[in-house]
C-alpha cells in the first residue's frame, strides 16, 4: 500500500445516510411497496462500506521509514474491521495533519496532545481513543538536571543554559515553560531567555537528553519514559529529576467531526479491537502503549489548553 492522501466520497456515504429515504420515494412512486429482503439490505450496507475511502494521517514520529511499515499493517487491520478502504497520509509536521483534516483531504489522524487540541478547534475533529501508559491516559513532563549539578530546583535554572525538545512539544516544551511560569519565574508574554541564560531546541527526546548528559546544556525537558527509553544504565546515572509537571495526555486518535455518527462508531470500534490479546503486538509497535481507551476532551485536554493559554501558544499552520 502506498501513503497518499485520499477523501472520503460524499456519494458513497449517500448510500449510508439515504438508503430509508431512497426506499421511502419508491414507494410514493408505486402503488404496491416492493418488498426488501434482509439479503438486500446487508448487499446495500457492503456495497456502501466498499466504497467508503479513509485516510488516516500519521504525526510524524522519530522514525518515520519504520512508521510507515506500521502505519500501513494498520491501515489493513481497519479495512479488515469496517469493510472501508483505508489509506495512509504522513506528513512531514503536525501542522500538515491539521491541514489535511481541515481540507477534508484528511479524516482520521493519530497525533499527540497538543496538535489535537488544534485540530480539535480549528479543523472540528473530535476524540475517538487515547492511549494508555502505565494504565493511565495521561504521563509526566520533567525538568532533568545532571545528578552532580547544584541544580535542586526550578529556581535554580535562572541564567542556565537548557534544552527543549521543539517549540510544539507538548511534555518537551508547553509543560515545563508553564511550570516556570505557575511558579512566578516569568510571565506569559516573556521570552523564556529572560529567565534562563540560553535556550535551545534539540530536536526530540534524546536530542535534549543526549545534550545534557553530554555537558551542553544545564538541564533539559523531556516525558518521565524518555529517559529509560532513551538512555542507556550509565547515561541514566548521571541524570537527576529537579521537577515534575502535568498530568500531559497520551496521544490520541481523533476524526472529522462531520462524518456520520455510523462512521465513527465503526472506526472507534475497530481501534479498540486493537486491545484484543492477538493484536497487541501491531498496538504496541504502532503506538508504544499498552492498551486503548475512550475519552472525552475536556477530561482529557483540559489541563493541556491550560498550559496551552498560560504559555501563550499560538498555532501555526
Amino acid at each position: 500500500m502506498m501513503a497518499h492522501i485520499n477523501r472520503l466520497h460524499r456519494p458513497s456515504l449517500a448510500l449510508l445516510l439515504g438508503a430509508s429515504l431512497a426506499l421511502t420515494a419508491c414507494e410514493k412512486e408505486e402503488a404496491e411497496p416492493a418488498e426488501v429482503t434482509e439479503e438486500a439490505a446487508e448487499a446495500t450496507e457492503e456495497e456502501a462500506a466498499e466504497e467508503i475511502e479513509l485516510t488516516f494521517a500519521f504525526q510524524p514520529q522519530e522514525n518515520p521509514e519504520g512508521l510507515e511499515l506500521d502505519a500501513e499493517r494498520m491501515a489493513e487491520f481497519i479495512e479488515e474491521q469496517t469493510g472501508y478502504e483505508v489509506e495512509i497520509f504522513l506528513p512531514t509536521n503536525y501542522s500538515a495533519v491539521v491541514e489535511a483534516l481541515r481540507s477534508d483531504n484528511a479524516d482520521v489522524a493519530y497525533f499527540s496532545g497538543l496538535p489535537y487540541l488544534v485540530a480539535h478547534e480549528n479543523a472540528g475533529v473530535e476524540l475517538l481513543v487515547v492511549e494508555e501508559r502505565g494504565g493511565n491516559p495521561f504521563y509526566y513532563s520533567q525538568w532533568y538536571a545532571l545528578a552532580d549539578s547544584d541544580i535542586e530546583s526550578i529556581a535554580d535554572l535562572k541564567g542556565r543554559s537548557i534544552a527543549f525538545t521543539s517549540p510544539t512539544s507538548t511534555s518537551g516544551y508547553l509543560f515545563p515553560l508553564g511550570k516556570v511560569i505557575d511558579e512566578g519565574h516569568l510571565t506569559a508574554d516573556q521570552d523564556p531567555t529572560e529567565f534562563f541564560g540560553n535556550v535551545t531546541y534539540a530536536g526530540g527526546y534524546q536530542q535534549a537528553l543526549l545534550a545534557l548528559v553530554n555537558g551542553q546544556v544545564d538541564a533539559a525537558a523531556a516525558s518521565d519514559y524518555a529517559l529509560e527509553q532513551y538512555l542507556d544504565e550509565e547515561q541514566r546515572a548521571k541524570v537527576k529529576v529537579i521537577e515534575r509537571q502535568g498530568p500531559v495526555p497520551t496521544h490520541g486518535i481523533a476524526i472529522r467531526g462531520d462524518l456520520p455518527q455510523e462512521v465513527k462508531d465503526k472506526v472507534r470500534d475497530a481501534l479498540l479491537a486493537l486491545n484484543e490479546p492477538e493484536n497487541a503486538e501491531l498496538l504496541k509497535s504502532v503506538y508504544g502503549a499498552e492498551s486503548i481507551i475512550a475519552r472525552g476532551h475536556e477530561e482529557h485536554v483540559g489541563e493541556l489548553k491550560r498550559m496551552r493559554d498560560l504559555v501563550g501558544f499560538e498555532a501555526r499552520f
